[in-house]
């Protein structure tokens, strides 16, 4: 049925799951007498950018399965349909030599856009103009919509690792995610200026995983800095975004830089973890060196994946893996609708908070649980209201 059939339109018809696990329940790390394994089956080949910069395409899945990886140029990516993170795996060595640069950082906005996320971060805010309000930035630590004066009623930053010291506090996006990026996720969106003209929300910045079968030798630099604010007074910036490290041996002094806005300290630092089981020639820098942490967790993927799945909205059936989910209603419609839920491989009850974020006003949260302890997979029905005439984002998280 065509989306013209209905009497509302589901853009980009979705399934969007992002997973907050707090404790880790996945068996078989690798130690000492047990050899690594970062699941690429070395499909992709070598992976080179030893010639000349390159930007690659991230496949469907996220991941590259390489034999080598040696980079000494600059490497970056398009995000996929899915906007899932980048996993860089490979059989034998990655090698990162002092002239490399692989960037997933998020943009600046505009006048007339948001600034985008890098591949796994999330959106900024779309701009407002005069009598026309900016919308809240993208992510579970999305800044909210304001002006762009600075004053107090000013857009505010996305958050990850930390928050933003920009005011209004009340503006500021939320911490959150677990310092062992066990599943990996990006930096969140800042909220979107309403001026004349006004001006998007920064992206934030995107999320990567390097995993070697032996080591990784880091002498360059990988960042994931989230998208620049509007000014150096009104911070709608987006927040810096994730970079995890995975091998038996990791060495080298490279650098791994996630801060928020462009590079600016205090501004929504995201995530960095390395693990590996011989830790003793890790020199790297981390910026912030606060938001890092160092330990053995020797799992790329948690085994089963748990996930959420937004499987029906505004009326619509939305198969799994079909790409973010955007709901458009067009006048005349009713506001109410129902969103339905499923998790699956949870094996408990489940805590989640669904979130329309329209392009114009404030985001709703609704706040629910999903039993999963019995049915595998479970679903649940959401009672929402959708503005109308407003291209709206729907996300869920777990709490």
């Amino acid at each position: 049925m065509a989306a013209t059939d209905t009497p509302h339109r589901t853009l980009m018809k979705t399934n969007y799951a992002l997973l907050l696990v707090a404790t880790v329940m996945a068996t078989g790390f690798a130690s000492l007498g047990q050899p690594f394994q970062s699941g690429s089956n070395g499909s992709y080949g070598s992976l080179d950018v030893t010639t000349g910069d390159k930007t690659l395409d991230v496949p469907p899945d996220g991941i590259f399965h390489c034999t080598t990886i040696n980079i000494s140029r600059t490497l970056r990516f398009n995000r996929n349909a899915l906007n899932t993170p980048v996993y860089l795996l490979a059989t034998g060595d990655v090698t990162l030599v002092s002239t490399a640069f692989i960037d997933v950082s998020g943009t600046r906005g505009s006048g007339s856009t948001p600034g985008f996320g890098g591949p796994g971060g999330f959106d900024g805010g779309a701009p407002g103009s005069v009598g026309l309000p900016g919308g809240d930035g993208l992510g579970p630590g999305a800044g909210k919509a304001g002006s762009s004066l600075s004053d107090g009623t000013q857009a505010g930053s996305g958050s990850f690792a930390t928050a933003s010291n920009s005011n209004p506090v009340g503006n500021r996006g939320a911490t959150y995610g677990s310092p062992l990026l066990f599943p990996l996720i990006g930096g969140s969106g800042g909220g979107g200026a309403t001026g004349n003209p006004g001006w998007g929300g920064g992206g934030g910045g995107g999320a990567l995983l390097i995993a070697s079968n032996t080591r990784i030798t880091h002498n360059g630099l990988v960042r994931a800095w989230g998208g620049q604010a509007l000014s150096a007074s009104v911070l709608n910036t987006g927040s810096g975004g994730a970079v995890r490290m995975i091998a038996p041996v990791i060495t080298g002094t490279g650098s791994i830089d996630v801060r928020g806005n462009g590079g600016s300290n205090n501004n929504g630092d995201g995530r960095t973890r390395i693990d590996a089981l011989d830790r003793i020639g890790i020199g790297v820098n981390f910026f912030p060196n606060t938001t890092a942490t160092v330990g053995g967790l020797m799992a790329v993927f948690p085994d089963p994946l748990p996930r959420l799945d937004i499987v029906e909205a505004g009326g619509k059936v939305i198969p799994v893996d079909s790409g973010p989910a955007q709901v458009l209603l067009p006048s005349g419609s009713s506001p109410n609708q129902t969103v339905k839920v499923r998790a699956k491989d949870f094996g408990q009850r489940v805590p989640i908070r669904l979130v329309l974020t329209p392009d114009s006003g404030p985001a709703q949260n609704y706040d629910a649980q999903i039993d999963n302890s019995v049915t595998n997979p479970a679903e649940t029905a959401i009672n929402v209201t959708f503005p109308v005439n407003v291209l709206t984002h729907v996300r869920v998280w777990t709490r």
